[in-house]
C-alpha cells in the first residue's frame, strides 16, 4: 500500500483556493487569478458591482493582447464601454505588460460583491494622522493619484492603528 503524503499541520482555506480554483479558471482563459480576486481594485468599488470578469480569450499562440469578456449589467455597459481605454490601462499597469487589448461586453446579470466582514475592514487611520496624509498628497497634482496615494496612506496608518473592540 502506498503511503499518502500528508501536509504539516492545519492550513487556512484561502492558501487552498487558489490551486483548487485554477483548473476551472484556466478553462475560462484566466492564468492571472488576480485578475477575478483584485477586479473591485482595478476597475474601481463603482464599476466592481455592475460588472465582472467573464472570460479572457488570447490569440492563438500567444500571451499578450486578449480580449477581455466582461458581465454587465444592463444600467453600466454604456458606462463601462465610454471606459473600456481606462479599464484596458488600468488592467495592463495592474499586470505590468500588454495583457489585454479590448474589452467584449456581455449584458447579463451580475452577482454583487460579497460584502466585507468587519474582521477584513481596515481599521480607520486615526485623524490626526489622516489630516497629515491629506496635507502630504496636497502637492501631487493628478487627482486620481493623489486620491489612491492618501488612501494606500489611511490604509497602511489604519493597519497600524491599535485596533478598538
Amino acid at each position: 500500500m502506498a503511503k499518502v503524503e500528508r501536509g504539516h499541520g492545519a492550513r487556512a482555506l484561502a492558501a487552498l483556493l487558489p490551486k483548487l480554483a485554477e483548473p476551472a479558471m484556466r478553462k475560462r482563459g484566466f492564468t492571472e487569478a488576480a485578475l477575478i480576486t483584485r477586479w473591485a481594485d482595478i476597475v474601481g468599488p463603482s464599476l466592481s458591482g455592475d460588472a465582472v470578469p467573464d472570460r479572457l480569450a488570447f490569440p492563438r499562440g500567444r500571451n499578450s493582447g486578449a480580449t477581455l469578456h466582461v458581465r454587465v449589467a444592463g444600467s453600466a455597459a454604456v458606462e463601462l464601454q465610454h471606459l473600456a481605454p481606462q479599464i484596458i490601462e488600468r488592467i495592463n499597469t495592474f499586470f505590468g505588460y500588454a495583457a489585454v487589448s479590448r474589452l467584449a461586453l456581455v449584458q447579463g446579470p451580475v452577482a454583487p460583491p460579497p460584502a466585507r466582514t468587519k474582521a477584513e475592514a481596515p481599521a480607520p487611520a486615526p485623524p490626526e494622522r489622516a489630516a497629515a496624509i491629506d496635507h502630504e498628497t496636497a502637492d501631487i497634482a493628478n487627482p486620481d493619484l493623489r486620491a489612491a496615494v492618501a488612501a494606500l496612506g489611511r490604509a497602511v496608518a489604519g493597519a497600524r492603528a491599535p485596533r478598538r473592540g
